[in-house]
Order: structure tokens, then C-alpha cells, then sequence
């Protein structure tokens, strides 16, 4: 019964405390926890820690956090920001309220009356008391929980002298003490507004506290995590909110109002006590996280629909349609009405848009309030009661709630029947529409309104925007974007993946950058696109660069993947094809990040905190989970200028890794890692899956590209990265399921689908698939693919009980896909699989096939290859031949699989030998060719 309500899969320890508690109290009827199951559970490591993540056990772990909901609110909880009586002490005009067993709130009021109201970055403090003592002694006050202890001198103010914190008796070794105003030289770092009109600037908000952009601070945030052992997040500034945080009420009147989060190096730890006081990151809407296309262009009715068209001719994927501020009036820069010239019909140009199933935005400036050009002007001016007789604009308001509930419940409700969610390009100033500034901001509050929108207007759609970040609890108002880059420069685009990763130290996973590219370098918009295809956001676009005087001289950006040569055409849409496939697996990541506040893009130190080389990234070159199971190190430096090839530098933490490019696995002994540098040609991107672990992807049908992410999942492929170098090894991965646009996850409406292998030989494997949980729109069946990755092709394979013969193996990539079709949902799917040969010795032939292939194309286009036209020679002809002549012999000659693959090694070296003698016959127009092929085999070495 306990194995049927729960998978194994990535969690954390004080979430799975939460579960135990949750269950153990007997919610579930009739179901008791043995206590030695839950220790056993407590002592696993992070790839083997139990999660709750059927539909039941979320809902009743989510209102577990809250054990007294607060007032009605337009947030996804009810949340409540008043703390239960238990978790308070108070102090003459100090409180000190204990919110988890490492975070503890610290107040400080002049006049003792404390803020019990949320605040943007604050919404619920309502948080089951966990086990703490207080006591005082010779006139300080201490309070002590298993992780931090917390000293103040009581009657004073607040300084270094009279308020501390040292560790608990269980601390995180990490955590060596505070004390109040000390400076954190440790910390993490967390994000800022936008890159608008900046190169890599710095996140170190005492660094950059003097830059502004748009008349806007940066609202730069620490992030909750450091190595110091602690982090403290500073709300004494900030505003307090109307019940139900839905709207501006007045500023703290705390003095001091703090929340030290003492989690030592247990940073994952937390993210999620944060996201339990600052609210959840919500699951956004699966289209969202498919492939976007914008550009600002004066584009009509015909062609938004040619742009459509051109995506399908090249069977691209797309999923979000985002028109820049070319679709509205240009009585202003700003307008919230269809330009009629260009949408003569707006309902057929986004109706024909949503046929295909991709989902539309359109870009707001709102600072210029409401014109008299706009249709719902009218109305507009009676919901507001302002004076329209002269026909004046209504003008822009962030404070006044009359004027802000018109404008989204009229005048923008006028047009969402077109267009799904808004693309905020708020560049107007951090005070202005009667905003203070800084805390309080149109930026956050723009963002807030619109996500909200939905709940508040009665629907069940999620909210979603596309907007720049305004401050410490943006992290609810999902996605992000980056702003007008600065600059088509390789330093920008090295910045991109370090400036994601490190949001996620501020729970925001989901920037979105613009994708473009120079028109004299391909190379550079290649590599943009692939490391968009593995950031939170893909999203094509481009600030004005691509159109205007550009044109005349040639020399427009690149925005339309179509229009670069074959050469790095081809990389493009193989990333793109990658993102598109990948959606199950990020979906998932989704709801994790909605359970944990992980983000998409996580820090290599979050699972490896005591390794040096954790902490490597930086604005030049990063690397980062993708997901639980992935790192991805994206290119980001120019190709050799002789060669072509990316020197690239990774670090492989302790454990077993998979190169997804080469197929090699790595075995990682040391606890310091290993790095490794390849050179990396334009076609690869470098990425390392877990080994054991299980890689879910939907398959992608030419003919069928747009509109695909929002599907339900009617086909699944597993990818098995087993591990090769063990006789009995185990994993799983599973694939979150829900309706995919609607606020019902939030009820639990969901299911899990996992899929989990054992392996009781080196040669013998057996797969499970089964699913937790429904709801009304999941496929009552499907088709699985189970792919094998690495492995010998099969002698003997059974579905179900059931002698298969429909496997098959593709060999270039040394990959058996066994096919479960028509698979009852309801039902158990189950799979039995010899294979023909170890695994381990077949590591890396993947990559040795993969850069056979590309070192003789090289050489073909010069018709310079070995053996092309002579007798002599052939060895490297004959090695790229061998991948594709197995997926032949797999079921035709599979004697012949077996001498092939022994063959391998002695073929490669002979093909690098007969290559290197290049380099003495070739011209000096060949030679960069020569020396291009040469790099590329010495990189497949195994």
C-alpha cells in the first residue's frame, strides 16, 4: 500500500519530514508509517529519497503548511501571514518567531507593535511549530532549536552586541554563527531587475546598488543561500499588504525585520523553507516551457500566419506566439487596441493561431494610461469615475485599485479572447503611477495583477506573464524576461547561463533572454540557441536589430532559424528538437520547483556543497543541473579559429555520468570531482546524464511541430542510462501529468507516471512503467518507448509476459527502443531484456561513430578522405559506416554485431593514423580540414 501512494525520486529532507508527519498522523485513513521505513527513508541519499507526489499526499502536505489558513486571496493559498501563537516569543519590543527549526524571524519595534501583515516578499508565517525551548538568563533571552540558537540581550535595540546566533546541537556544520548587522562574504547571490542596457553586470548588490536602468533601480536581491552558513532576508523596507496580500497598505512599522535562515551548506533545505514563507513557485503553463517565437516587426494578419507557415515547412517546433507593440494603435507607445490596419480581423489571424494550439501575448507599456484612441475608452472613464469631457487620457495609476481592476477586467478582457497572456515592458520608472519606488514598484506590481488575474476573475487558467523581476517574491509571478540585450557578444552570451542559474538562489527559475544572432556570425546564434534550448525560456527574438537601415547594408540580426546556411542550420533545429522533446521531463521539473522552490537550472553546489569545484561558475563559463537527472555545460566561447572546435571545460562531481553526446560513462571516485576538457564541435552541446537514471521525452513528428507541448502525452519515450559498470544496478524517472493550463494541480488533479529498471546481471534488465494517480484528460492509453541507451542489441526481449519482436536498435547511437503500444494507463507495463554483450565494453562508441561521421564529411567536401579515391587506405570510411550497418545487422546478421563491435577500437586507431598522415600531403586550403578531423577523433578517444 505504501509502494502504490509513492515513487522514488528527488525530494528533501525537510519535505520528506513534512510527508512522514503529514501521514503519520493518520490522514490517510487506516495507514500507519513503520518507524523504521521512515528512519530507512531519513538515511537515503538525494537520488533515493522518498517524495510524495500522488495527488493525495500533495494536497494534504500543502495544507499541512499552513495549519490555519488566512483570509481569502487571490495568491494560489489562502495564505496567512500571521504566525501560530506557539512559534512566538515576545520580548519588551523584540519577537522572535521560530518558523522551522533553522529560520527564525527577528523583530524589532520602537513602540512594540509588530507586523502580522504579508509583504510582497512575505506572505505566510503560518507554519506548524516546530520543537523549540527559550529560556533567559542573566538578562538574555535565548531561543533554541536542534539547528541555531538565537541570543538576544533582552531590552535593547537591535546590534552586533545584543542579538546572535550560534548552531544547535544538530546544526549543519557549516553554520558557525551571526550576529545582527555582520556582512556576508559567502553569499550566493541572487538576481536582478533586467540586462537591460548592461553586459555582465554584477549580482553583488552592495556593488551595483548605484545602477539604474529605466529610471529604475535594479531591485536587486540577496540569495538565500551563502557559503557562510547562513542568509539573512531584510523585509525591515518593505510594505506591508491588505489582507489576503492583495493590495498596498502602508510601510513595515518594524524597525528591524529580519529572517535568518541558519540551513549551514543544506541549501536546498533552504529554498524550500523560503518558498514555505514566501509562497509557492507556481507550476507554469506546459506551452510556456515549449518553443516561443517574438519579433518586434510590423507584421499583419498574412504575416503572422506566413511566420506559422514557415515553422511547419521546416518542421521546427513552436508554441507561444508573442507579438511585439506592432500589434496595437500607435497613437502612443504604449495601446491595448488591435491595430486595424494590420489585424483588420483580429479574431481570425489569433483564432487561426489557437487552432494550431499555440498559445498567443501581446507587449504592454502601460505607463501611458488609457487614451481617449482606445475602444474601451468609454468605458474605461465610467468604471473610474475620471472626467473624460475632454477627451484626456486616464492616466496610469499602480496604487489605485479602481483604476487597475478596470483596466484588466475592461479594457484588456476586450482583447483575451485573442490573446492568452501579456508580455510586461515596463521600462517607465521604479516611482511612477503614484509608486513610491523601490519596494513598492509598478514592476512587481504589474506582475502580481496579471498572474493573479485568473483566480480573481474566476477562472481556472494559470496566470502567466512575461516580465522583469521587481524584488524578493517575483518568484510568483512566472516568467521572466531579461530585457533588450545589450549586445550580440560571446562575453553576453557566456553571461546568460550564470546570470539563470544563480536566480535560483532566489527561487527564480524561468528567465527568458532574447534569442538572436549577428548577421556575420552564425556560429554565435548557434550556440544562443542551444543554450536557450537548455535554459528556463526559449524564446526567439530580437529588440529592433533585425529590420530597418540594417537592411540595406546586409547586415541584420538573426532571428528566423531558417535563414543561415545548412552548416549551423542544422545544430539550430537539432536544439530546437531537443527543447520540444524534452517537455515531459521539464514539466516535471516544474512541479518539483512548485514542491522545493527548485528551480529548472540548479547550481552544481546545491547537490555537491563541500566540493571546491562546485562553486566554479561564473560569468564566463558555467555549467548547471538541468532538471534532477542532467548537466548541461552550454558553449559559449568561439570555435578555434583553425579547427572550428569549443574548447569546453566540465567538472564531474562524485558519481557516475553518462556523456549523452559520446554515450562514455565516467566514474567519479574522488570527492573533489574531475574535470574534463573536450573540444567540442558546432553540432554538440555538452551534457552528462545521472547513470540509473531514467530520461523521459516525447517523440517529435515531422509534420506535426506546432502546437505540441500543451498536448497530453499520448506517446512517452524512457531513455535508461544504466549504469554499465555494475551487475545489479536500479533507478527511475518519472513524468508528471496534468490538464496542463488550469489552477487543478493545485487540488491534486495530477497523476505520475514512473518508470523504473533493475538489473540483476550486466546483461539482463527488467522495466516497469505504471501510474499514480489521473485525472479527466489523461489518455486512457498510450504507446511507451523504452530506450536502452549504450547497449548491445538484444538476444531476447519480452513485453508483458509476452515474446517481442517489434524492438529495434539504432546503431550509430548503440540505443534498443522497445515499443509498449496501446498500453492501458490503468495497467502495469512491464519489460524483460537480455542483452547480447557487456555495455561496458561498447562506453564511448556512440561518440566514435558520431565523430567518424563528422571528420569525414569534413574531409568529403574537399574529396580528401582517405581510401575516396585510391585502393589504399578507407579506415575512417569504414568506421563512420559501422553505427548505421548495425542498426542492419541488429536483427539481419547478428554475428556480425558482435565482430563489428570488437573491431572498433583497432578501426579507430587505424582511422586516426591514416588521418594524421594528412597533415604531410594536404595544401595549405586543406589543412585547417586536416586538422579539424584530427581534433575531432582525438576527442572520442576512449
Amino acid at each position: 500500500k505504501f509502494e502504490s501512494a509513492v515513487h522514488f525520486s528527488l525530494s528533501y529532507k525537510r519535505q520528506v519530514q513534512l510527508d512522514v508527519y503529514t501521514l503519520s498522523r493518520g490522514t490517510l485513513t487506516n495507514f500507519d508509517l513503520d518507524s523504521a521505513l521512515a528512519h530507512r527513508i531519513m538515511g537515503l541519499r538525494r537520488s533515493d529519497i522518498l517524495s510524495c507526489v500522488v495527488a493525495v499526499c500533495l494536497v494534504l502536505a500543502t495544507r499541512a503548511q499552513i495549519p490555519t489558513p488566512g483570509p481569502p486571496s487571490y495568491e494560489l493559498y489562502n495564505y496567512n501571514p500571521v504566525a501560530e501563537s506557539g512559534a512566538i516569543v515576545v520580548s519588551g519590543n523584540a519577537r522572535f518567531t521560530v518558523l522551522t527549526d533553522s529560520m527564525v524571524r527577528m523583530e524589532y519595534a520602537s513602540n512594540g507593535k509588530f507586523e502580522d501583515r504579508a509583504t510582497p516578499a512575505i506572505l505566510n508565517r503560518n507554519l506548524k511549530v516546530p520543537s523549540f525551548s527559550h529560556s533567559i538568563a542573566d538578562g538574555t533571552l535565548s531561543i533554541t532549536t536542534d539547528k541555531v540558537e538565537v541570543h538576544y540581550k533582552v531590552g535593547s535595540e537591535f546590534s552586533a552586541s545584543t542579538l546572535s546566533a550560534v548552531p544547535g546541537k544538530d546544526a549543519d556544520g557549516a553554520f558557525k554563527g551571526w550576529s545582527f548587522g555582520q556582512q556576508d562574504p559567502g553569499n550566493l547571490l541572487g538576481t536582478i531587475k533586467s540586462l537591460d542596457q548592461l553586459g555582465a553586470e554584477t549580482l553583488n548588490c552592495t556593488e551595483n546598488a548605484h545602477v539604474s536602468v529605466h529610471g529604475e533601480s535594479l531591485h536587486c536581491e540577496w540569495g538565500l543561500v551563502s557559503r557562510s552558513g547562513w542568509a539573512v532576508v531584510d523585509d525591515s523596507d518593505n510594505w506591508g499588504l491588505t489582507d489576503g496580500a492583495e493590495w498596498w497598505d502602508s510601510k513595515n512599522t518594524d524597525v528591524n525585520d529580519l529572517y535568518l535562515l541558519a540551513h549551514g551548506h543544506a541549501y536546498k533545505a533552504a529554498i524550500y523553507d523560503y518558498a514555505m514563507i514566501g509562497g509557492r513557485v507556481p507550476i507554469v503553463p506546459r506551452y510556456a516551457l515549449g518553443v516561443w517565437y517574438t519579433r518586434w516587426y510590423d507584421y499583419n494578419n498574412l504575416g503572422v500566419k506566413e511566420v506559422v507557415h514557415r515553422y511547419q515547412e521546416h518542421n521546427l517546433p513552436l508554441d507561444v506566439y508573442v507579438t511585439d507593440m506592432n500589434w496595437h494603435k500607435k497613437d502612443n507607445w504604449g495601446g491595448y487596441t488591435f491595430d486595424s490596419h494590420l489585424y483588420p480581423y483580429p479574431e481570425d489571424t489569433f483564432g487561426y493561431l489557437h487552432s494550431l494550439g499555440i498559445y498567443t501575448a501581446a507587449n504592454l507599456h502601460d505607463a501611458n494610461g488609457v487614451g481617449s484612441y482606445e475602444k474601451m475608452y468609454p468605458e474605461m472613464c465610467k468604471a473610474t469615475g475620471f472626467d473624460c469631457s475632454k477627451g484626456a487620457s486616464i492616466p496610469f495609476s499602480i496604487v489605485n485599485k479602481t483604476y487597475v481592476y478596470a483596466l484588466e477586467d475592461i479594457v484588456l478582457k476586450d482583447v483575451s479572447d485573442e490573446l492568452d497572456f501579456w508580455w510586461i515592458d515596463w521600462q517607465q520608472g521604479g516611482a511612477v503611477g503614484g509608486a513610491a519606488g523601490g519596494k513598492q514598484n509598478p514592476t512587481i506590481w504589474t506582475n502580481k495583477i496579471r498572474v493573479t488575474d485568473p483566480k480573481r476573475q474566476g477562472s481556472k487558467e494559470r496566470g502567466v506573464i512575461l516580465a522583469r523581476w521587481g524584488g524578493l517574491g517575483t518568484h510568483r509571478y512566472q516568467v521572466g524576461f531579461s530585457g533588450d540585450v545589450a549586445g550580440l557578444t560571446w562575453e553576453n552570451l557566456a553571461y546568460q547561463p550564470y546570470f539563470s542559474l544563480t536566480a535560483a538562489n532566489v527561487l527564480y527559475g524561468y528567465w527568458s533572454h532574447d534569442i538572436e544572432g549577428p548577421s556575420d556570425d552564425h556560429e554565435m546564434y548557434t550556440r544562443w540557441v542551444q543554450w536557450a534550448a537548455f535554459s528556463g525560456v526559449l524564446r526567439s527574438h530580437d529588440r529592433g536589430m533585425s529590420a530597418g537601415g540594417c537592411a540595406s547594408s546586409d547586415s541584420c540580426s538573426t532571428v528566423r532559424p531558417w535563414e543561415v546556411p545548412d552548416l549551423y542550420y542544422t545544430p539550430i533545429r537539432q536544439a530546437m528538437v531537443m527543447r520540444a522533446s524534452l517537455i515531459p521531463y521539464i514539466y516535471t521539473a516544474a512541479y518539483e520547483s512548485f514542491y522545493t522552490g527548485l528551480g529548472l537550472l540548479r547550481p552544481m553546489y546545491y547537490e555537491f556543497p563541500e566540493a571546491e569545484a562546485a562553486y566554479a561558475s561564473n560569468p564566463n563559463a558555467s555549467q548547471y543541473f538541468f532538471g534532477s537527472d542532467l548537466i548541461v555545460a552550454p558553449v559559449v566561447v568561439q570555435g578555434n579559429s583553425t579547427t572550428g572546435l569549443s574548447a569546453t571545460s566540465i567538472w564531474l562531481p562524485e558519481g557516475k555520468w553518462v556523456d549523452v553526446n559520446s554515450g562514455k560513462q565516467y566514474t567519479v571516485s574522488e570527492s573533489a570531482g574531475q574535470w574534463i576538457s573536450k573540444q567540442y564541435h558546432l553540432s554538440e552541446i555538452p551534457r552528462f546524464a545521472r547513470a540509473n537514471s531514467v530520461i523521459p521525452e516525447i517523440p517529435f513528428k515531422n509534420g506535426d511541430t506546432v502546437g505540441v507541448a500543451v498536448r497530453q502525452y499520448t506517446d512517452l519515450i524512457f531513455t535508461v542510462y544504466g549504469d554499465v559498470t555494475s551487475t545489479s544496478a536500479s533507478g527511475s524517472g518519472s513524468v508528471y501529468e496534468d490538464d496542463g493550463v488550469t489552477s487543478e494541480y493545485l487540488e491534486g488533479v495530477g497523476a505520475t507516471t514512473t518508470a523504473s529498471f533493475t538489473s540483476s546481471s550486466a546483461s539482463h534488465m527488467q522495466v516497469a512503467i505504471s501510474t499514480v494517480g489521473t485525472y479527466p484528460e489523461l489518455p486512457k492509453s498510450r504507446n511507451y518507448f523504452v530506450k536502452f541507451a549504450n547497449r548491445h542489441p538484444p538476444t531476447s526481449v519480452t513485453v508483458n509476459g509476452q515474446n517481442c519482436t517489434t524492438w529495434t536498435y539504432d546503431g550509430p547511437s548503440l540505443t534498443v527502443v522497445v515499443p509498449v503500444l496501446n498500453a492501458q494507463t490503468t495497467e502495469k507495463q512491464t519489460i524483460d531484456i537480455v542483452f547480447s554483450g557487456n555495455a561496458a565494453e561498447i562506453s564511448g562508441f556512440k561518440g566514435i561513430f558520431s565523430r567518424a561521421n563528422l571528420a569525414k564529411l569534413g574531409l568529403d567536401e574537399l574529396r580528401i578522405t582517405p581510401g575516396a579515391h585510391k585502393a589504399q587506405g578507407g579506415m575512417l570510411q569504414t568506421l563512420s559506416s559501422v553505427g548505421d550497418g548495425l542498426s542492419f545487422a541488429a536483427k539481419n546478421r547478428p554475428a556480425d554485431v558482435v565482430a563489428s563491435l570488437k573491431g572498433v577500437p583497432g578501426l579507430f586507431t587505424e582511422a586516426r593514423a591514416e588521418v594524421a598522415k594528412l597533415s604531410t600531403k594536404t595544401s595549405p586550403g586543406e589543412f585547417n580540414r586536416v586538422l579539424a578531423a584530427q581534433g575531432l577523433l582525438a576527442g572520442a578517444a576512449i
